[in-house]
């Protein structure tokens, strides 16, 4: 007969759905950190192509337009390369400082490396902040120097010369002292070693991200507002939204960890029902309702728990096809990271949460005995202040 995993019960939350992925285009790696290029970097480099090939048209006498832009391509993978090597910069110290770093992706508005944990200390978010600027201002010096022995009206000359003008805009603009950008970290770390405080270094350089944000705005409209060439303008409200965006994600990232030292995995837990791999979905679910469980874990021949049930395929599946098909084609076979001890709390179950993503995952008590599901909807909503 089935068992029943005792918890504290809640009213039913609807599991969200997963968003779609993007397809990666994967170039690498640098010391087992994956390399992608995302979709969205082609848009960049057709503008960049069709902006600059005219530029080196005018600037290089004679030359033929086909050169011109293939040239102005040429300048854009460089650039996006810079940028990848700008990226190169934060991840060497991550690895350095042994924060492991997920991955790095190149896209549309610049790169970003996935840090998997946050720093522990003002210095390191200060030393990985840094990098970054400091290998696009070594690439800046590097330009300068050949900018002084070519000739600006050659192909070569004028590649040089939109390398070193991008890569200078790179590092001032990454170092404008607001969220997302270094220079926000950089803010971040300076008010958090003054205040011995994370969360208040963190709203501190949110807020100044969301001024860079205006500035950013306003300035693109104000230096193109008689131009007729639309791109600088929508590069810069581009970026403002980004800006915008990320400085609102930081802000919310900050409210996340006020609430995380509060998280109650006992207050969390969903009674579960315990349920041979044979039964069909309708007869699982109602044998669930009728024990007042609110989720469901199949067990192999020896009554062990081995899969967890998804819900949000069960919710895919019809109901009227639900009497037909076998639960365990909607269950998840419990990998190690999906069973959960019922001692954590706050920012150690955060972690547990993040090493294997999943909607559901089972609890168990210091015997290994289950003591209940964990859904991370319901910790979604307690992290966003909408738990119970």
């Amino acid at each position: 007969m089935p068992r029943s995993i005792d918890a504290v019960s809640s009213p039913k939350q609807q599991a969200p759905r997963r968003a779609p992925r993007v397809r990666l285009l994967t170039v690498g790696r640098f010391f087992g950190v994956p390399l992608y290029f995302a979709p969205s970097w082609l848009i960049i480099a057709a503008l960049l192509t069709f902006y600059y090939g005219p530029v080196v048209e005018d600037a290089v006498p004679g030359v033929s337009s086909s050169s011109a832009y293939l040239i102005a391509f040429a300048y854009a993978l460089l650039f996006a390369l810079c940028v990848l090597a700008h990226e190169l910069g934060h991840t060497a110290v991550s690895l350095a400082l042994k924060k492991p770093v997920k991955r790095i992706v190149i896209f549309l508005l610049g790169g970003i490396s996935e840090i998997e944990k946050e720093p522990e200390r003002p210095r390191d978010e200060f030393l990985i902040a840094a990098a970054g600027p400091a290998v696009s201002l070594a690439i800046t010096g590097g330009a300068a120097a050949l900018r002084t022995a070519l000739d600006p009206n050659t192909l070569a000359g004028a590649l040089v010369e939109l390398l070193y003008w991008s890569n200078l805009v790179v590092v001032i603009f990454n170092v404008l002292p607001g969220l997302p950008l270094d220079g926000g970290r950089l803010l971040r770390s300076a008010v958090w070693a003054v205040s011995r405080s994370q969360l208040v270094g963190t709203r501190f350089g949110a807020w100044a991200g969301r001024v860079v944000a205006g500035g950013v705005l306003v300035l693109s409209l104000i230096v193109n507002r008689d131009a007729n060439d639309i791109v600088p303008a929508f590069v810069g409200i581009m970026l403002a939204a980004y800006l915008w965006f990320g400085a609102g994600q930081a802000l919310k990232y900050a409210e996340v960890m006020a609430r995380l030292p509060q998280i109650d995995l006992e207050k969390l837990l969903r009674p579960g029902l315990l349920v041979p791999p044979d039964l069909s979905i309708a007869e699982a679910l109602r044998r669930m309702w009728q024990g007042s469980a609110r989720g469901l874990v199949v067990v192999d021949s020896s009554d062990h728990p081995a899969a967890i049930v998804d819900e949000a395929r069960v919710n895919a599946v019809p109901p009227d096809r639900r009497p037909w098909v076998q639960l365990s084609t909607v269950a998840r076979p419990l990998e190690a990271g999906l069973v959960l001890h019922r001692g954590l709390n706050g920012e150690d179950l955060l972690d547990a949460v993040r090493a294997t993503p999943a909607s559901e995952y089972l609890v168990v008590d210091d015997t290994g005995e289950p003591a209940g599901i964990l859904a991370t909807s319901d910790l979604a909503a307690a992290l966003g202040g909408t738990g119970r």
